[in-house]
């Protein structure tokens, strides 16, 4: 009745700031009827499935509150993983790895990639006397460095993030749970007293679009080039919203900072130190996606028997240029520096064996 005979308008924004704000009062539109009839299906799924099931639960489980078209196909996934789980068999594999050493002394660790003329598979040495059998086999014959091989490949950055990844990424790094994760997100959305001024530092955080406005992208751009230089500008703009999943709904930029000038540092007066963690995890990663990839140079050496039927290789990556790394470390560096040393073609003679035994795991339960 309040609204009958008044004109109404929808304003969209999508970032608590004021140049998003004025331009959506600035350029209203009109109320989508499709988005309406969007809103009330989902309020009727809800009726069906919330009001029929919720009293049959509390009843059957006490202390359940509810149930309804989200938490039904989430208790879906975690009773197939879980019946994954109760019929699983582990399997027994061991792995074999020999350290060498060259004519001049200096210790190499590789590991076997063909016998025999055979491939080496995850299930190849099924028990010890599998891995015993093979250690005599390799000892019966002498072996030499073959090739030396150096690559060069990339790592490109992730893209910013989404309402999914932030929540993953602030567990794995920051150790949050994801509604914490939410609540501080939520405070950096709708804003921090600077100054005495309400200013949002992020963009809305219920997204799962991984695309940055065309604007926001050019002062990205800007920052990397000043504050870092142009070995870490890509010579066009990394474009995320390609990689799209096949239903996104794309309503939303990626989570990003409003203002890329507001650095972490310059904002921890102002925050929490919680929110200070996600903000700079926030800047970090949008930051981070628009800048150049990392470059690992990748070392192989091939080690065989004199007939060739056996074949030992060794490798390990170094970081050339950081890129992308400088700014957002994705955790599995550690696992590329693994430097081999300098060594020429020639005679290699084998120290020792090392042998292990492993048994292969079920799924894991599923993190929040």
């Amino acid at each position: 009745k309040l609204l009958k005979d008044k004109k109404i308008e929808r304003v969209v924004f999508n970032e608590i700031t004021k140049k998003a704000v004025t331009n959506g009062i600035e350029n209203p539109r009109q109320i989508e009827p499709l988005l309406v009839d969007a809103y009330m299906a989902r309020r009727a799924l809800d009726y069906l499935v919330g009001f029929n099931i919720s009293p049959i639960l509390w009843t059957k489980l006490p202390g359940s509150k509810s149930a309804g078209r989200v938490q039904s196909v989430a208790l879906k996934l975690l009773t197939e993983r879980e019946h994954e789980i109760e019929i699983f068999k582990p399997d027994e594999f061991w792995t074999l790895s020999l350290n060498l050493k060259t004519y001049t002394g200096t210790q190499i660790n590789a590991n076997i990639f063909q016998l025999e003329g055979n491939k080496i598979e995850k299930f190849s040495f099924k028990n010890k006397d599998d891995i015993n059998l093979a250690i005599e086999k390799i000892k019966e014959k002498k072996y030499n460095i073959k090739d030396l091989t150096s690559k060069i490949y990339s790592r490109n950055p992730s893209g910013p993030f989404t309402t999914s990844t932030l929540q993953q990424s602030a567990s794995s790094k920051l150790g949050f749970g994801a509604s914490r994760t939410m609540q501080i997100a939520q405070r950096l959305y709708q804003g921090i007293d600077i100054a005495g001024e309400t200013v949002g530092l992020i963009t809305y955080i219920r997204t799962d679009g991984t695309n940055i406005s065309n604007e926001a992208v050019n002062v990205f751009r800007e920052y990397i080039d000043t504050n870092y230089g142009k070995e870490y500008l890509p010579n066009e703009a990394n474009n995320y919203s390609g990689k799209k999943a096949k239903n996104a709904q794309e309503a939303h930029e990626a989570i990003r900072p409003t203002d890329i000038n507001k650095f972490p540092d310059d904002m921890k007066k102002y925050l929490s130190t919680d929110q200070y963690k996600l903000y700079n995890l926030i800047w970090s990663r949008a930051l981070s996606s628009q800048m150049q990839s990392a470059k690992f140079d990748r070392k192989t050496i091939l080690i065989e028997s004199e007939d060739s039927k056996n074949i030992l290789k060794a490798s390990g990556s170094v970081i050339k240029f950081d890129g992308f790394l400088k700014l957002y470390k994705t955790g599995n560096e550690e696992e590329n520096e693994k430097i081999l040393p300098k060594v020429d073609k020639g005679s290699v003679n084998i120290e020792s064996f090392i042998d292990e035994q492993h048994y292969t795991q079920p799924p894991s339960r599923y993190s929040e």
